[in-house]
């Protein structure tokens, strides 16, 4: 029962995040250890559940905002707090500028280019075009290029928040041909209705335990009370 409540939990954290940007859905595997049959002639085991983010892609939605972009294929956005020194990574490419022309996602993380945090200068005017590289140019100059990375391991990124994640001491390495899709956000990986069906599923696994422990209590109480009239 302790297991099927976490794994409400989980399903729960899918589906508030099944809007959220970029966001990978958590899955889990239970690995099953150490079978025996007990003294009293009971199968026994170990229970290990691993849990894991499903880093399958989500589906493009066109927005048509410059600062908008999406990866296609491998990769991360890496992104930095200046004051911390914290370095996440995401497939959330919702970036917006800040009063000194600073890239940053939406909760404030400097978007890291080849050379560190990407500022753009607008003086000039014309439009932002970001290339299939991920080079940015406002008109005619290249003022950055967005550093998209990847790692030997993918599977043992932590989880952060959302869409955010942990590098757990691994080094990025530079995805040698990014594949950059502006005006366009990869949404969530999860599916609504999928999650739903699974919820409903643990729920009443959760009742038949429950019921099955409420039935043994009466049975043990029954017991109890008729060996005390002896």
């Amino acid at each position: 029962m302790s297991r099927m409540v976490r794994q409400q939990e989980r399903i729960a954290n899918n589906l508030a995040n099944a809007n959220t940007v970029g966001f990978k859905r958590d899955r889990t595997f239970t690995q099953i250890l150490n079978e025996e049959i007990d003294a009293e002639g009971a199968p026994r085991s170990d229970k290990l559940v691993q849990q894991w983010a499903d880093l399958a892609p989500g589906a493009f939605e066109q927005t048509g905002n410059p600062l908008d972009v999406a990866l296609q294929g491998e990769g991360f956005f890496e992104l930095a707090d200046e004051a911390s020194g914290e370095t996440r990574f995401t497939r959330a490419g919702r970036f917006t500028l800040d009063a000194d022309g600073t890239l940053r996602d939406v909760f404030g993380y400097a978007v890291q280019g080849d050379g560190g945090p990407i500022r753009l200068s607008l003086q000039n005017g014309g439009p932002i075009t970001i290339a299939r590289d991920g080079s940015i140019r406002v008109g005619e100059e290249q003022v950055g290029k967005i550093r998209v990375v990847t790692f030997d391991d993918v599977d043992r990124l932590q989880r952060l928040d959302g869409a955010a994640f942990d590098a757990a001491g691994m080094e990025p390495v530079d995805v040698e041909t990014p594949d950059v899709r502006q005006g366009f956000l990869e949404q969530s990986n999860v599916d609504a209705i999928t999650a739903m069906t699974e919820m409903i599923e643990f729920y009443r696994l959760f009742e038949s335990q429950q019921k099955s422990i409420r039935t043994e209590d009466e049975i043990l109480g029954r017991i109890t009370r008729e060996l005390g009239r002896f």
